[in-house]
């Protein structure tokens, strides 16, 4: 995406502040769970308007129920540290909120806290390098698929902007949503040992479907879109 010499300056500061408070502001947030003998490390996958933040919200809510509250890394909500932030301006913060995002989930690593990560999960190399870190310091590793139609998850992504000012560009949002069944899928198979769960959602965000400790994402959930179709048909 070509940005403008005013949109390049924004990033440039975001990414700078981001460098020079990320220990800060990772360590105020990390204060405020305790570490434990056998932590968990979860990471979301699935595209924009998926439900993830849902799902993984309502998964921190039953766990603490029963056990400590549970860490919840979501790069979306730190932009609030950003006052260049509108909403609308939102992929000028991505490398700046995770460079934040990395150093809290660096921080829980390192204390033993279990947490959930928010992502699309739709980049390989840094997938397998987030799974790797957990697993050399034994930490038991969960991936947590969700599938929303992709046109019906398209409407949320824009119904979300309406309400929040989040700005999603359809080719993002159509690269991650591919992208993320492809990384799983490849994570899964580089790391067989770790658990994979599959949600399907129905057209009004409900959970349709759950699978635990599957092996592959089409075995269960067929692709029958392509990237030029999904590129006409979302408006």
């Amino acid at each position: 995406m070509n940005y403008s010499a005013e949109e390049l300056k924004i990033q440039e500061n975001a990414e700078e502040y981001a460098r020079l408070n990320k220990n800060q502001i990772a360590k105020d947030i990390i204060s405020k769970y305790e570490s434990e003998l056998n932590p968990v490390s979860v990471f979301m996958a699935g595209s924009p308007g998926a439900g993830k933040t849902e799902s993984s919200i309502w998964l921190i809510k039953e766990l603490s129920k029963k056990e400590n509250c549970i860490l919840r890394i979501d790069p979306d909500e730190l932009r609030k540290h950003f006052t260049e932030y509108t909403g609308k301006n939102s992929d000028l913060f991505q490398c700046a909120t995770t460079i934040i995002a990395e150093k809290i989930h660096d921080l829980a690593i390192k204390k033993n806290i279990s947490f959930i990560f928010d992502t699309t999960f739709s980049k390989i190399d840094k997938a397998r390098l987030n799974i790797q870190r957990s697993l050399d310091h034994k930490k038991s590793v969960q991936v947590i698929y969700v599938y929303q139609d992709p046109i019906q998850a398209w409407e949320f992504v824009k119904a979300r902007e309406l309400k929040d000012g989040r700005h999603v560009p359809k080719e993002s949002f159509i690269e991650e949503y591919f992208n993320a069944r492809v990384v799983v899928n490849q994570i899964k198979k580089d790391f067989p040992n770790i658990k994979l769960y599959l949600l399907v959602k129905n057209i009004d965000g409900t959970t349709q479907e759950y699978k635990e400790n599957i092996d592959n994402i089409d075995n269960f959930i067929k692709e029958n879109y392509t990237g030029d179709y999904l590129n006409n048909m979302l408006v």
